[in-house]
Parts: structure tokens; C-alpha cells; sequence
């Protein structure tokens, strides 16, 4: 685990950071950008109704009943009951003693697990996959904290593991949004940056590999997510196998999914037919999407991906959010009524 808070950290008190001569807008990453989204929201906020066994006082209703401050119903007055919650007036016009309960509001722990793995990195239409999963965390931080709960979060990338335990306190969450920035333009350096440096030995090192980084991220979330605890997702999914499905099934049961999946419009489609130069920084290659058949699998794959993810977020009770790069976005839950469908310019 890597230590998230650190004193080269900085802090923004607005959105307007002056940005750097080089920045390169989609790409690049700002605190100011992620500070932004408070005011400016990336995708519509669900507020799910479901149970919640925290202890705290805070925004969210849960469905225990007791003192609290929002009256809930009148029942016959049971031994053990509180006298000062008599209702006097039913009792009187009833003859029989009634009391009174009230539905307590209990603060809730959120999680956000950011998918910062290098395929992130990567975009045709308005900004980097990255960057919008970044924007997408930090608002729901911004919204956590304003519904009066606690925000924690997960970060994982190909060489690291970022923790945060849930937590109300700003200055903590700022130096969130500070490790989220940084770490986004480290992994941006290191795999785009000074190609002509890299050999192909390099990329050859002997070091230890994680199987899964998704899935290992998820196996820690089980042991950090209390019961009733709020999980969103924010990945591209490409690593979504049998076990993080068994990890977010087991999750699933004492607290709430929400999967978001950033993806990019030439994930769904290939260009027109056509034979394209492509290269990954080091080698070179061509791209031959004339054939039909091989568009249409093409697409037929990124589809069925889209139904694996969206069928199994519903299946478990959670909601599922579709967003591209364009910021084109597609929402379905149990926590919504209908799907909704967003299109920002």
C-alpha cells in the first residue's frame, strides 16, 4: 500500500489554476479541473434509497427507526418505549397509550475505486478516458461531502495502490484530489513521455507482476466497505474478470454498486474501411478495417462487454453509467425510475 498523503501536496482554494505553458487540454490534468466539478457535475447524481448499519449522524436516512429527528409513525406504546415520545393526542382521543417514532439519519461512508491503469490513457473524442474518471471522482467526492457523508477511495495503477480511508474532513479530500492529479501526470510521463529513452529492453524488466489490479483492489475493498457502505466504480472495465465479479458479488450483498464505465467512441466502432498507420510509441503497424466482418465483430464485442457489466450491475441490485470521451452518457438502476441519457457539448 502506498502512503496517499504527502507534504509536497498542494492546495487550491478555486478552479482558477494557472496552468502551465505545455498543458495539453484533454490530456493533461489540474486540480483546478477536478475543483471545478463541483459546480460543474460530469455525470447526473443517483441518491439510492437502501439500508444503511452506520453509527454516525449525518445526511442519509436510513431505514432504522428511532430517536431521530424525522417523525416516522404512531404504534401502540410497547414496555421500554421512551415516555417522553407519548402521543399524548392519539393516546387521549384512543384511550390507549401511543408512541412515537422517528427515523434516525446516519452518516454514510462512500467509496470511489479509480481505474488509473495506462489504457486509461487514452482518447479520440474530447479529453483522455483518464481524465474524465478523474473528474468523475472528484465530483462525487464534492457531492459526498455536501450529502454530509464520509468519502474514501481507492486508487490503482499498474505499479501502485492508493488508499483512503472515509472520511469527512476537506483538507483530507483535497489531498486526495492532489495525489489523483499527480498520480494521473506521473503515469502520463512515464508512458508517453520521452519515447526515444525507452528500448525494448525496458519494457522486459523483471519485476513482480499483479495478476489483476482491479481485481486485487476490489479483495481489499472487502475488508475496508462497512454494511451499507456506497461503492462506485470508475474503470474502463477491460479488466472485469471472473474474479472481480466473485470480489463485487460478495460486496453486493451489505452495500451498493455503482459501475461506471468510461470508454471511447473508436472502442465501439472502428473508423471508416480504410488501412491506418498505427504505433504504440515504439513499433509500427497497419489497421485494415476494410472487411465487414471484421467491423462487425469488432462492434459485437464491444457490445457484449457493455451487456456483461450493465447485466451484472443490475443483477445485484447496483446501477450502471455508460460515458464516453464526448461525455455522452447512458444511466440504468433499480435507484432510477428509467434510464437517462445526457449529451454534454
Amino acid at each position: 500500500m502506498t502512503a496517499w498523503s504527502k507534504p509536497s501536496h498542494r492546495f487550491a482554494a478555486s478552479s482558477n489554476q494557472e496552468l502551465p505553458t505545455d498543458f495539453k487540454l484533454g490530456i493533461d490534468l489540474s486540480l483546478g479541473q477536478l475543483i471545478e466539478t463541483r459546480n460543474k457535475p460530469i455525470i447526473d447524481w443517483l441518491a439510492p434509497d437502501s439500508r444503511v448499519k452506520t453509527n454516525r449522524v449525518g445526511g442519509f436516512r436510513s431505514r432504522f427507526k428511532g430517536r431521530g429527528m424525522d417523525f416516522d409513525e404512531v404504534r401502540l406504546y410497547q414496555i421500554g418505549d421512551d415516555i417522553r415520545n407519548i402521543d399524548w393526542k392519539v393516546t387521549a382521543r384512543t384511550g390507549e397509550a401511543h408512541t412515537k417514532l422517528f427515523k434516525e439519519e446516519r452518516e454514510r461512508p462512500v467509496f470511489v475505486v479509480l481505474d488509473q491503469m495506462p489504457n486509461m490513457f487514452f482518447g479520440t473524442a474530447e479529453v483522455f478516458k483518464s481524465v474524465i474518471a478523474s473528474q468523475i471522482a472528484a465530483q462525487l467526492m464534492w457531492n459526498t461531502l455536501a450529502n454530509g457523508d464520509r468519502f474514501g477511495a481507492l486508487l490503482f495503477s499498474k505499479d501502485s495502490h492508493v488508499e483512503m480511508k472515509p472520511s469527512s474532513n476537506r483538507r483530507n479530500c483535497m489531498r486526495l484530489l492532489n495525489r489523483i492529479v499527480e498520480n494521473h501526470q506521473s503515469i502520463l510521463n512515464l508512458e508517453f513521455g520521452d519515447v526515444k529513452k525507452l528500448s525494448k529492453g525496458s519494457l522486459n524488466e523483471d519485476k513482480p507482476k499483479i495478476e489483476n489490479q482491479l481485481s486485487d483492489t476490489l479483495k481489499r475493498l472487502k475488508h475496508l466497505a462497512k454494511p451499507g457502505t456506497l461503492i462506485h466504480i470508475v474503470s474502463d472495465f477491460n479488466l472485469f474478470d471472473e474474479n472481480c465479479q466473485r470480489h463485487l458479488s460478495k460486496l453486493s450483498q451489505h452495500t451498493d454498486i455503482h459501475c461506471i464505465l468510461v470508454n471511447d467512441p473508436i472502442e465501439k466502432e472502428l473508423p471508416p474501411a480504410g488501412m491506418y498507420g498505427i504505433t504504440d510509441g515504439l513499433q509500427t503497424g497497419f489497421l485494415n478495417t476494410e472487411k465487414s466482418s471484421i467491423r462487425n465483430d469488432y462492434r459485437k464485442t464491444f457490445e457484449q462487454k457493455i451487456s456483461n457489466i450493465k447485466d451484472f450491475s443490475l443483477s445485484h441490485r447496483g446501477v450502471f453509467t455508460l460515458i464516453d470521451t464526448a461525455y455522452a452518457q447512458e444511466t440504468i438502476g433499480h435507484h432510477s425510475a428509467s434510464a437517462s441519457s445526457i449529451s454534454k457539448g
